[in-house]
């Protein structure tokens, strides 16, 4: 018994992974107010009785690929958080994990890069906070960046007027590459790569000490 509630437990979450990876690409594609559940239903060649088995709306699978593309984001950071290294090779080594979740995981990035706006303009009542809780994540995740900066000002090996403004432009560049990114037939995944590791570097080299 036990042995089979596992097992149907575990195809739902299958399930709900697939409508979010599927709900990520629509919006991507169509913008977040012009992707549909169908569009969502058609990108898994499924129903939309599907997607509506495990979402009530579009709202809430909008916040499933938020939070999935914050997770992705610090299981590719935390590993280096905790590692002993002085702080400007700690803030590159970041940096370059963040740039390459931003590529390897585009939809998902930029599915919240332009939702976040419209939300926060129009979200109410329990949207609303479920927006903030996802808004007070990203913060978080923001604040390991801006600790290895004052790790970085006290060991001497980097050097800036404002943590805090310092924390917003690495951020502002590394997530701009979701805005200007398109994907190219002639490039392989190592050629992505590259793109992300220099836009890292170049957000990273004018912190130096």
């Amino acid at each position: 018994m036990i042995e089979k509630e596992l097992k149907l437990t575990k195809r739902k979450l299958e399930s709900q992974q697939e409508i979010i990876e599927a709900a990520a690409v629509c919006f991507m594609k169509y913008g977040l107010e012009k992707a549909t559940i169908d569009h969502m239903a058609r990108e898994l060649g499924s129903t939309k009785g599907r997607v509506y088995h495990h979402f009530a709306s579009k709202d809430e699978i909008f916040f499933a690929v938020y939070r999935q593309a914050m997770q992705f984001c610090f299981d590719a950071v935390l590993p280096i958080v905790s590692q002993p290294m002085p702080a400007d090779q700690k803030l590159l080594a970041m940096a370059k994990a963040h740039g390459r979740v931003m590529m390897e995981t585009l939809p998902f990035q930029r599915s919240i890069r332009q939702g976040v706006n419209s939300y926060l303009h129009g979200a109410q009542g329990a949207d609303r906070d479920v927006l903030n809780a996802l808004i007070a994540r990203r913060n978080e995740y923001e604040d390991l960046y801006r600790a290895v900066l004052q790790q970085g000002i006290e060991d001497g090996t980097l050097s800036m007027p404002d943590v805090a403004i310092a924390g917003r432009a690495i951020m502002g560049a590394l997530n701009s590459l979701v805005d200007w990114y398109r994907v190219r037939p002639e490039q392989n995944h190592a050629d992505q790569l590259q793109i992300a590791d220099t836009l890292a570097e170049t957000a990273i080299t004018g912190l130096l000490a």
